[in-house]
């Protein structure tokens, strides 16, 4: 539990240095494609999802209302038993909390509903950032290779954190100037 507290502190201090340091970029032209194809270059060969995600399927598993959003899209891979996924959000304007919100249900949905025991550790580890009206979800990257895969070894938590620091510094590379 130390463990986790302290790492989640450092990963705060990290984005909030890389905040404090840079100008915001203009993103009013931005859309939802454009941030996934930021991720999507950004993890280069890791990135799995291969298919947008119908929006009857943004609705089913992350309760998303189309009437709280201005842009959407999100991704998945064609193979069912991948649980890659990510999702960018534009807010209406006002509801980013209530897509937070729903995006943290789908969260516990999914470790609630984790089929394949060696995805429960990435699942743990999707992470939902904020940036104005903008709303992210992912669970991207590598999948760990280990010994012991699934059983939250300091080593498989420690690679998936690092799997989700290349999605932090995306998204702070679409919002902000290096």
């Amino acid at each position: 539990m130390f463990k986790k507290a302290v790492a989640a502190l450092l990963a705060l201090c990290l984005l909030f240095s890389m905040s404090a340091c840079s100008k915001k970029r203009d993103v009013s032209a931005l859309t939802c494609r454009d941030v996934v194809d930021a991720f999507r270059k950004a993890y280069g060969a890791s990135y799995e999802p291969n298919v947008a995600i119908p929006d009857e399927l943004l609705g089913n598993e992350f309760d998303l209302n189309i009437s709280e959003m201005d842009d959407y899209y999100g991704e998945m891979p064609q193979i069912g038993l991948r649980c890659d996924r990510i999702v960018v959000v534009k807010a209406a304007k006002g509801d980013a909390d209530k897509v937070v919100e729903r995006l943290e249900a789908a969260k516990k949905e999914f470790l609630k509903n984790t089929m394949e025991y060696s995805n429960t550790m990435k699942v743990d580890s999707a992470l939902i950032l904020t940036e104005g009206d903008f709303v992210c979800f992912f669970m991207l990257g590598d999948d760990y290779g280990g010994e012991n895969i699934g059983e939250g070894s300091a080593e498989e938590t420690d690679f998936y954190k690092q799997q989700q620091q290349i999605g932090e510094q995306c998204w702070h590379d679409v919002f902000y100037e290096k």
